[in-house]
């Protein structure tokens, strides 16, 4: 049946991504917005080509669609819906909600998104549309403080005339990435993906580099990432991340964080830092992310944000507590993750660093009280600033702030 199975029901969820593959977590998330705000059925749209990915084969494309199905056949509210399959160029949300609005205009729609996509919504392209065109479900996650969110929702309301509304979901640490990585290293996925998903999965060799494989530049190890960034970085700052590399690995082993997320993040933290100060802005401007006016002064302060958009478009990192811990790195932010205080603290102690005070005691407190150590960096970082007479970013303000309230 063409697009969306049919024109009855009225209240429709919109839940889309590229699925690659559907796990467990996207369908807790769809039942918690199904039965929070009463739907009469949430749609799974997979996008064939979404505008950060490229060479998705369509191969590709049919065995995740093909997941999906397998996924939510079962269950009756959940429908799948092949618009974003079915054309060839990339697809934007607001025109997907555009051609939603049009074909069923006795439908409302809710789009649902993450905590994240939340705070990085005025980056998307056209969001007044978006917000014209449907009601917003915002997930809300344990690493989100709720009133943060919901000062960010007040915010996009007043902007863009926005209807959003948060959905409580459980805390499900569940990537496809990492249920990719776990697939290629022939380690267990029991209880991340449906049983159905698991069989098609292992029957057709996806993700394993057998027969059917999903090629996927993601598959690059670690050490693969090392020798592409010593290509692209001069010798100090290459220096600079091996070792904030290694530092998070510390502190992640101490304080009980996945070893192998903080060393990734550390690794890739700066990997946009080397990049002309012209052309982090160019691309920036090209990819339609965010851009504040101080950044724009300032273009070097965008290498977090850009480092954060090329893990994921360069290098295929789709573990969204990776990509965070690598856009925070540099100001931090109010309600960190324990993976974003990890590495926003090893890069302030690794080993190369000899110019900020108090080192030496910075270290030692990191491995006996990491929040207190992430207190005592934002306190010198704020009293440093305060000294000079750059123009500085007041996000690193509001989390000194943040953390001298809450510990």
């Amino acid at each position: 049946m063409n697009h969306c199975m049919d024109n009855k029901r009225k209240r429709i969820g919109i839940m889309g991504g590229t699925f690659d593959p559907i796990h467990n977590a996207h369908l807790s998330l769809a039942e918690q917005a199904y039965r929070q705000f009463s739907l009469d059925a949430v749609w799974m749209l997979p996008n064939g080509n979404p505008p950060h990915k490229s060479e998705i084969r369509q191969e590709d494309v049919r065995h995740r669609i093909r997941m999906i199905q397998l996924a939510i056949e079962d269950t009756p509210y959940l429908k799948f819906c092949n618009l974003e399959t079915s054309r060839k160029e990339y697809h934007y949300t607001f025109e997907t909600l555009q051609h939603l609005k049009s074909a069923y205009p006795n439908m409302l729609f809710y789009f649902i998104m993450g905590a994240d996509s939340l705070f990085e919504f005025d980056a998307w392209r056209e969001p007044e549309l978006i917000s014209r065109d449907c009601v917003i479900l915002a997930a809300v996650r344990d690493h989100r403080h709720r009133a943060q969110m919901k000062e960010k929702v007040e915010e996009l309301e007043n902007r863009y005339g926005a209807d959003i509304r948060l959905l409580d979901t459980p805390n499900m640490d569940i990537a496809s990435s990492e249920i990719r990585r776990r697939i290629a290293c022939g380690e267990d996925i029991s209880g991340m993906v449906p049983l159905k998903v698991a069989d098609y999965i292992k029957k057709n060799g996806l993700y394993t580099g057998g027969r059917g494989r999903m090629r996927r530049s993601d598959a690059l190890s670690i050490r693969d990432l090392k020798k592409e960034l010593e290509k692209e970085m001069d010798e100090s700052r290459f220096e600079h991340t091996t070792g904030v590399m290694y530092m998070c690995a510390a502190l992640a082993m101490r304080y009980g964080c996945d070893l192998e997320k903080a060393m990734l993040a550390g690794l890739m933290h700066d990997c946009a830092k080397c990049m002309p100060n012209a052309k982090k802005l160019k691309t920036a401007e090209k990819n339609h992310l965010e851009i504040t006016d101080l950044e724009r002064r300032n273009p070097f302060m965008l290498h977090a944000k850009l480092g954060a958009f090329l893990a994921r478009k360069k290098y295929d990192i789709e573990d969204q507590e990776v990509l965070d811990a690598i856009r925070w790195h540099t100001t931090g932010r109010p309600g960190m993750t324990l993976l974003e205080k990890i590495v926003y603290i090893a890069d302030y102690i690794e080993p190369k660093r000899d110019k900020a005070p108090n080192l030496p005691q910075i270290r030692q407190l990191a491995f006996e009280d990491l929040n207190m150590a992430l207190l005592r960096i934002l306190e010198d970082t704020v009293e440093y600033l305060d000294q000079g007479d750059d123009e500085t970013d007041d996000i690193t303000r509001q989390t000194y702030e943040y953390y001298k309230n809450h510990i």
